[in-house]
């Protein structure tokens, strides 16, 4: 049997269009698709049309990797926002891949009254689904593009990774590691800049040798540190860009037996749930990540309200909590004394 999917390829458009079409609005390409539902012989569910002709109180929740607990923080917050105004959410992961995620606003445009989207990345294709879903829509932590057509909620990223740089640099570290995220994200991208761009400033650039991109993964973390603790002069510290980037370095270090900080220095940016109970206790970049969400599902449920209203950016602070994995570079002694934060 024929899919949307399959209506949406030979038609030339996205699924999202296929699904306003059979909902009876207009859309573009609409002789295509008629065409194409005829000869494909494609049968819509008139289960999920019927939602669509009015109010259904569903919000759609998309997020990359629902496993995340930083995800799940804000699906947390979301939830407890939405559920205060009679609206409740439908989760779905898009597992890191832009194509499922495409899938999944074709798929649920029609059932849902607006969307809160975590992207996978800065996807042409995926901001033109959403806007020809034609609902409200809320994106978090990351964006699709440099122009903004939806409303934004994310955390000041530059201003965490400037924190963490400068707390290493007063340790009087200069060889440091960096594992950084993905450059097609936006958090990838502004955590690596702006922490690589405070050592220059200080006269102390970074070797490029000890710079180490990939996906905001546990695999990521754990083969960069394998490959930092291989070189001749591995560093005396590291930074990652992630939670999930942060754990698997760390299970690295200790099968290697590395002591932290006494061998290493280890700074990560967002805060693990455990991170004060780990021996030792964890230095984070830290962000209120249930209070993203919420801002996210208020974000929602404004647009849903008053579609026509103009467009918001909340940017929200984040915290540099001093704990103990951070010392001084060997043969330093610290350049200056910050108090420590303890949570």
């Amino acid at each position: 049997m024929a899919t949307i999917k399959d209506v949406a390829c030979s038609a030339g458009v996205s699924i999202a269009t296929v699904s306003r079409h059979i909902a009876g609005e207009s859309v573009r390409r609409a002789d295509d698709i008629a065409r194409a539902i005829e000869a494909l012989n494609y049968r819509p569910n008139e289960s999920a049309r019927g939602l669509r002709r009015g109010r259904t109180n569903l919000v759609g929740v998309i997020v990359p990797d629902i496993s995340n607990p930083y995800f799940a923080a804000v699906i947390g917050g979301i939830e407890s926002v939405c559920n205060a105004h009679g609206l409740r959410i439908l989760i779905a992961s898009s597992a890191e891949s832009t194509d499922q995620e495409l899938d999944l606003i074709g798929s649920l445009a029609p059932t849902v009254d607006g969307f809160v989207v975590v992207p996978v990345a800065e996807s042409a294709a995926s901001r033109s689904a959403l806007v020809d879903a034609a609902v409200p829509v809320v994106l978090v932590d990351r964006t699709l593009g440099a122009t903004q057509v939806f409303d934004q909620v994310r955390i000041d990223n530059a201003r965490g990774s400037r924190a963490a740089a400068r707390h290493l640099l007063d340790l009087g570290h200069t060889r440091v590691g960096v594992l950084s995220g993905p450059a097609s994200a936006l958090p990838g991208r502004e955590r690596h800049d702006a922490f690589v761009a405070e050592f220059a400033a200080a006269g102390a650039p970074l070797d490029p040798s000890l710079v180490m991109h990939g996906d905001f993964t546990r695999t990521h973390g754990r083969n960069s540190m394998r490959n930092l603790l291989a070189l001749a002069e591995p560093p005396t510290a590291v930074f990652a860009g992630n939670n999930l980037i942060a754990q698997g370095a760390l299970q690295e270090l200790r099968v290697r037996e590395i002591e932290v900080p006494t061998h290493m220095s280890f700074i990560g940016f967002d805060d693990l749930d455990l991170a004060a109970l780990l021996t030792p206790p964890l230095t984070v970049v830290a962000r209120d990540t249930a209070l993203e969400g919420q801002s996210a599902g208020e974000l929602i449920v404004r647009r849903i309200a008053e579609p026509q209203r103009g467009l918001i950016t909340e940017v929200l602070p984040v915290e540099l909590i001093v704990r103990g994995s951070t010392g001084p570079a060997p043969g330093q002694h610290s350049l200056t004394h910050p108090q420590p934060t303890h949570r």
